[in-house]
């Protein structure tokens, strides 16, 4: 009987992104935060995405949809409104892409 086996190309691809997401934490306690501006994604992005949960729960009533929405809005918001000012300095102002400033920007949406 022959074996079959399926190959999925988007596991290692998806492995990697997930691995990088998690190891981008310990750039937080390295000289490199302040020098490369982390703090900044993490401080605004806190900011930012506190506002923006307190309006959603203040006036779309969603005071009962528990601990993981917050966090999932705050992360992903904060990681969308990233990715444009990244895309945004990347397209017209020739600006390095940085997958770290997404990163840190995530982690304050997500505190």
């Amino acid at each position: 009987m022959k074996k079959f086996y399926l190959e999925v190309t988007i596991f290692p691809i998806l492995w990697k992104s997930i691995t990088n997401y998690i190891l981008d934490i310990k750039k937080i306690f390295t000289p490199d935060f302040v020098k490369q501006n982390y703090h900044k994604h993490v401080s605004y992005s806190l900011v930012l995405t506190f506002f923006a949960i307190w309006f959603l729960f203040a006036f779309a009533h969603l005071g009962g949809t528990g601990n993981f929405f917050p966090i999932f809005v705050g992360g992903f918001g904060a990681y969308g409104a990233n990715f444009v000012r990244e895309w945004y300095y990347g397209k017209f102002h020739d600006a390095p892409w940085d997958n770290t400033d997404l990163n840190m920007g995530s982690y304050g949406g997500i505190i």
